[in-house]
């Protein structure tokens, strides 16, 4: 069972950055597997960083997207910095659970459901009227609701 499913509610609707947090999804889904598994410490470690070097990847080309569409400076900072302490946080955990850490995993599975939420639904939301103006932003038009056709 997956551990986080991609719905429209994750998107931002750059078919680019969407990809990519799919990707991100699916490496989290097998960090999240392997978790679940006894013994699987070389697991982990490999599950973790692929996770943290494509974390790593993702990051950087955000960054170079919000630059292009000249999101504003102050705003621009203040989302590396965020992703700066995403991926020392990642670092961390791999620490923890190098050094036989007892909490690393409790730690390493809250970490991932907090870094999904927060930072793809809160953060990479914020730049979305950026990329209407420079036309990489497309919304899909509202469909009627089919609920009361089956009431």
């Amino acid at each position: 069972m997956d551990y986080v499913v991609w719905s429209k509610m994750f998107s931002v609707n750059v078919p680019y950055i969407d990809n990519q947090h799919k990707k991100l999804f699916t490496l989290m889904n097998d960090l999240y597997s392997v978790l679940k598994e006894p013994n699987a410490e070389g697991s982990i470690f490999q599950k973790l960083n692929d996770f943290l070097h494509y974390s790593e990847l993702h990051f950087k080309d955000e960054e170079d997207i919000l630059e292009l569409i000249q999101f504003p400076q102050v705003k621009l900072k203040r989302h590396k910095r965020i992703h700066e302490s995403i991926i020392e946080q990642e670092y961390k955990l791999n620490d923890q659970l190098a050094k036989g850490d007892e909490s690393s995993l409790y730690n390493l599975e809250y970490f991932l459901n907090s870094w999904v939420i927060r930072h793809i639904l809160v953060n990479d939301k914020e730049f979305q009227p950026y990329l209407v103006r420079y036309r990489l932003y497309k919304p899909e038009p509202l469909q009627e609701s089919t609920f009361f056709a089956h009431v």
